[in-house]
């Protein structure tokens, strides 16, 4: 009884940012910097269309609820599924990277980093993309979507190459952070 007690309540974290947990149980990953303090923001071509990249060319995603970098809105078993873009210098756009680039401290594993942010959007990669060009967190849960470069901060949701995604429906709120 008590595994399935776990077992449903790990479910039930993973279930509030909208997706399945990695077959891995390690902590939190993050899609850090370079060893040069700097993380450049590019752009990578996909089926969506064009989309901001990371320096390995993995697609870069907001979520909804961190609109104008609310933090907290991606915490614990949400932060291994989507690991933020950490950075220890400035972040630096690449040709193409038209919106501002920012940052926003935010807690990793009890050590405060410092997250790269799009047009207020804290980025993030997913881990179950496998391979640079991928776009598999596109839509998740209504919540999580792939940045662009014309992703302005007043985002409600993506535009896919197959047209608009899915209106975000309001959710209930947990510990005040919107999931």
């Amino acid at each position: 009884m008590r595994r399935i007690f776990l077992t449903l309540a790990g479910a039930a974290v993973l279930a509030a940012c909208g997706a399945a947990a990695p077959s891995s149980t390690q902590a939190p990953a993050t899609s850090s910097a370079a060893s040069g303090g700097t993380t450049t923001i590019s752009t990578g071509s996909t089926s969506l269309g064009t989309v901001l990249t990371d320096s390995k060319g993995f697609t870069l995603y907001y979520f909804l609820p961190e609109k104008n970098a609310t933090i907290g809105a991606c915490t614990g078993g949400c932060l291994t599924t989507w690991p933020p873009l950490v950075v220890t210098g400035s972040p630096t756009g690449a040709s193409g990277v038209t919106g501002a680039l920012a940052t926003v401290s935010v807690m990793l594993n009890g050590t405060a980093v410092t997250e790269v942010t799009y047009n207020g959007w804290p980025l993030h990669t997913f881990a179950s993309d496998s391979s640079a060009g991928q776009t598999s967190g596109n839509g998740v849960a209504g919540k999580w979507f792939a940045a662009m470069p014309g992703t302005t901060s007043s985002e409600t949701g993506a535009t896919t190459a197959s047209g608009p995604a899915p209106t975000p429906t309001p959710s209930s709120t947990v510990g005040g952070y919107g999931y």
